[in-house]
């Protein structure tokens, strides 16, 4: 059975903004001067629950689009999937940066195959933060 394009877009909404939200972390665990330990741990964790086999198995399913509070909700529930906590206004901020990051991006790509770059684009940074954080150890 054929499935329309909008049933196949969570992955990229959602590899896309998780991927704004490991920079914005990574950026604040650094100029917070938080140790190297545990910013790697916090890194890991994130990743890790992002790209569970259950997480990954739900997200490629065919289906609508989220709703906004339903993909904050799934950030909510990554971001302290780690031993971080983040209040909810600093929740709120973090989920703003990364929608206005992924809004932005999004409106700069013209075909599809921009968009496939631009989430390709995001999984080799992603791919590069785990190796540094592992690296450090």
């Amino acid at each position: 059975p054929r499935v329309a394009g909008s049933q196949l877009a969570m992955p990229i909404v959602l590899l896309c903004m998780g991927s704004e939200m490991l920079y914005v972390l990574e950026q604040r665990l650094h100029a917070q001067s938080i140790s190297s330990i545990k910013s790697r741990r916090v890194i890991e964790d994130v990743l890790k629950t992002m790209f569970s086999r259950s997480f990954v198995t739900e997200l490629f399913r065919p289906q609508s689009l989220y709703s906004t509070r339903a993909i904050k909700q799934i950030f909510v529930r990554l971001a302290h999937s780690s031993i971080m906590r983040l209040n909810e206004a600093s929740m709120d901020k973090l989920y703003d940066l990364m929608l206005m990051g992924f809004k932005r991006q999004i409106l700069c790509c013209k075909t599809p195959l921009e968009i496939f770059t631009l989430t390709n684009q995001h999984l080799e940074t992603l791919l590069a933060i785990l190796k540094h954080h592992t690296l450090d150890a």
